[in-house]
């Protein structure tokens, strides 16, 4: 898919660099506007102030994942999840959720990082529903979320590396078929396995993020941050000394997800006990306030969260209004005033890339 590695890169180099001149920009949409154009706003809310936009703020660069799941029997033969992509009325409500809540991004100036993997790629393959090669053509990343479980069985942590990386490439072989795209770079899942990075660079992806124990459903506060890193290798959810060591060399870039206080961020979205969907997305919104006041001008800083089909529908009369009121009332302003890019994952670190190299032997965070 197109990536707007000339505006990512451009940002870089004007945050690193304010007395540059700004490119002409009349014609480009806000939130590709550079952040010397930004101007300063101070965004009033129920949560207090998001911090203010003046020429030197950094830059924070923000997307939305979606996680596919591997609901019923994968293409290796093993059970994922409740429910059956086979069953065609729930194929067809998950696609409808799908196409609402993209269109809906769509409609505030983004592009989402699609996660997907069987059945329900083999089923759009078998089906012809186009909706991957729809989206990728819209402009959203194609990309992998693997079950190791669903995929290799329960043994999965015991297996090889060349076993882990031939049913990845397998997997990443469906959505190119469902989507068209033959650039899959991202991936989210084979969290306990130590050598995940090296089955995943086996399997030809360099883009990981949205890490956390399936055990535990938690994510340690080591992981969280807004500036990413190259890891020296995996982790089993006990030792982390390798998976937070910066290795210059790695061929893996490490997104993490943004400046969160607690490590069940990423469970609690399902949890009433904290309050159901409005309490989830007020406390996004304090961590993305929390991410713009960490983020570091000359630094490539990146915030996001994740969904999932039919997740946060709510009101079926107005469906997935929490999140479009969270695009209107938190995002919009801040990519209004500069503060805020929209980018997809794999963007997010080839920008990263670009900063990288332009900064040798300065570490990351």
């Amino acid at each position: 898919m197109k990536r707007s590695l000339i505006t990512l890169t451009t940002l870089i180099i004007l945050s690193l660099a304010c007395s540059l001149g700004a490119p002409a920009a009349e014609n480009a949409p806000a939130a590709n506007q550079p952040v010397e154009t930004a101007t300063s706003t101070n965004i009033q809310n129920d949560a207090g102030s998001a911090p203010s936009a003046n020429s030197e703020s950094a830059v924070l660069l923000f997307t939305i994942g979606m996680h596919i799941e591997p609901l019923g029997e994968t293409a290796q033969g093993y059970g994922g999840g409740n429910g059956d992509y086979r069953q065609t009325q729930l194929f067809d409500r998950h696609i409808q959720a799908i196409l609402t809540v993209t269109g809906m991004v769509e409609a505030h100036g983004g592009r989402m990082t699609i996660q997907a993997q069987s059945p329900f790629t083999t089923v759009a393959i078998e089906s012809g529903n186009t909706i991957l090669a729809d989206l990728a053509s819209r402009g959203h990343e194609m990309a992998l979320h693997f079950h190791e479980d669903a995929h290799l069985g329960k043994n999965d942590e015991a297996l090889s590396v060349q076993q882990w990386c031939d049913v990845m490439k397998e997997e990443i072989s469906y959505i190119s078929q469902a989507s068209g795209v033959t650039d899959i770079r991202y991936w989210s899942g084979g969290n306990l396995y130590v050598d995940i990075y090296e089955a995943a660079q086996c399997a030809g992806l360099d883009v990981n993020s949205d890490w956390k124990n399936p055990q535990l459903q938690e994510t340690p506060l080591e992981f969280v941050g807004v500036n990413s890193w190259r890891p020296s290798g995996g982790t089993d959810g006990i030792n982390l000394v390798d998976f937070t060591q910066h290795d210059p060399n790695g061929a893996v870039i490490f997104l993490p997800e943004g400046q969160y206080d607690k490590s069940n961020f990423a469970a609690s979205r399902r949890s009433e006990d904290t309050g159901g969907d409005e309490a989830y997305f007020e406390y996004l919104k304090e961590s993305l306030y929390a991410s713009l006041e960490a983020s570091q001008a000359g630094k490539v800083n990146v915030f996001h969260f994740t969904i999932h089909p039919g997740e946060f529908r709510g009101n079926p009369q107005h469906p997935y209004d929490v999140i479009e009121k969270f695009l209107t009332e938190v995002v919009d302003p801040l990519v209004a005033s500069g503060q805020v890019q929209w980018a997809t994952f794999s963007e997010m670190a080839d920008a990263y890339a670009v900063w990288e190299a332009a900064n040798p032997g300065v570490a990351p965070r």
